[in-house]
């Protein structure tokens, strides 16, 4: 029987489920000002409210997935695939099955449309029916000695309101960063 659905989202939920395979990734596919130090990561899996997605290609690592749940919405954090699985529509069927398991809006940051990989993921997302948010963003910097990134929102399935980004974004920036303006 070929099975119709060979991507697993699957919700790691132990340090040692957290593998160097999943380190690596991480590390390169984010910058350091938009991503947190892998110890970091490894403390949140005790966060109710934080997910770390393992991606499974049949029996194969492709990727990784963080989400948070914060009642009113969920965040995606990070998304990558790995780069040798990128453009056969994994990364399709990840967010389509993210959003079908979710009840609630899903909003994600995405970098400035500055260069071509930035519009592509732009792109990538608004195919899948994500809306820019207008209004200014910045991700808060993850730690001392890390910058701040400006950054667009993008929401899923309605366009987020001007009176509605204030609060979205200090949910984000309370919960996610641990950041108080």
């Amino acid at each position: 029987m070929i099975n119709e659905n060979p991507i697993r989202l699957i919700r790691l939920a132990g340090s040692s489920e957290l593998t160097n395979e999943f380190k690596i990734l991480y590390e390169e596919a984010f910058p350091p000002d938009e991503r947190r130090e892998w110890p970091q990561v490894v403390d949140l899996l005790l966060n109710s409210d934080f997910i770390f997605f393992g991606i499974y290609h049949h029996e194969r690592t492709i990727g990784l997935l963080s989400v948070w749940n914060l009642d009113e919405f969920q965040f995606i954090e990070h998304f990558a695939i790995q780069d040798i699985d990128r453009g056969q529509g994994f990364g399709t069927q990840v967010i389509q099955q993210l959003l079908n398991r979710s009840s609630i809006p899903v909003i994600l940051e995405v970098e400035e449309p500055l260069t071509e990989i930035a519009q592509k993921r732009i792109a990538f997302y608004k195919r899948l029916n994500f809306n820019v948010c207008e209004g200014d963003y910045y991700q808060p910097p993850y730690s001392i000695g890390k910058n701040k990134v400006k950054m667009l929102l993008m929401s899923f399935p309605e366009k987020i309101s001007q009176d509605s980004m204030i609060q979205v974004k200090t949910k984000i920036y309370v919960s996610v960063y641990n950041f108080f303006e």
